[in-house]
């Protein structure tokens, strides 16, 4: 009787096991997507905007040539604008370029030393500034750090003014620009950023030939940039890559 019952239970099994081993195999669950960086978007920003700068005199008279006409000075203001630009993203790294257009205020000022005159003040000022740069950054997900470079211009003022006059001098400059930031996507097509950009416009040639007393020089400047913006990313397509 033990052998008939242990022999019908091990036929169960066994049938048991045959009916498993034919029911399909359950697919695994996917990975959830991670976010795409890939697309071109169109951006609001906008920051601080500070920087340096010095007038140098440039004179035929060797006695002033090359002296300073102020000590540097700070200049500060504020700026707000627009940005276009593309990313790529291959695996976790992503490759962009972007191009910013700000309006700026930025202006500062300083009076003259000897032996120039000092009752005359010497200011410089921005009205708009615009940088071209490349950006690559590694992702994590919806979190994109990145650095970035490229081509920086401005549209710079230069006034003087004495006792019984001013004048005044206008230029486009182009320099270079370099930074770093950070990127979050907080919905599937809009991020928020936080960037620092430093940039170096060399010295530019204002007042040439020199009006009355004042005299032809070379103006430096130097812009520092902290600025948040708010991107609109239109997709190339769905995600492309996985979490794992």
């Amino acid at each position: 009787m033990k052998r008939v019952l242990i022999a019908a239970v091990v036929a169960v099994a066994a049938v048991g096991s045959a009916s498993a081993a034919d029911l399909p195999m359950k697919a695994p669950e996917p990975a959830p997507a991670a976010y795409n960086w890939s697309g071109c978007y169109l951006g609001i920003e906008g920051g601080g905007n500070w920087g340096q700068s010095q007038h140098i005199a440039v004179s035929p008279n060797p006695a002033f040539n090359g002296l300073p006409i102020d000590n540097s000075f700070d200049l500060r203001g504020a700026l707000a604008g627009g940005t276009v630009g593309c990313n790529y993203q291959i695996s976790n790294w992503v490759f962009g370029i972007e191009n910013d257009f700000s309006w700026t205020n930025k202006s500062g000022a300083a009076p003259d030393i000897p032996p120039f005159n000092v009752r005359a003040t010497s200011e410089t000022s921005e009205k708009w500034i615009d940088t071209l740069r490349g950006r690559i950054g590694v992702a994590w997900d919806r979190l994109l750090v990145y650095g970035t470079g490229g081509g920086a211009f401005a549209d710079t003022a230069v006034n003087i003014c004495g006792p019984l006059r001013c004048v005044g001098d206008t230029q486009s400059r182009t320099g270079w620009a370099a930074g770093a930031g950070f990127e979050y996507a907080v919905w599937q097509n809009l991020s928020l950023k936080l960037e620092y950009l430093h940039a170096d416009f060399g010295t530019a040639r204002y007042i040439n030939p020199p009006v009355a007393n004042f005299v032809t020089r070379d103006v430096r400047l130097t812009d520092d940039i902290v600025r948040a913006g708010l991107n609109w990313r239109f997709n190339w397509g769905g995600p492309v890559v996985a979490r794992y």
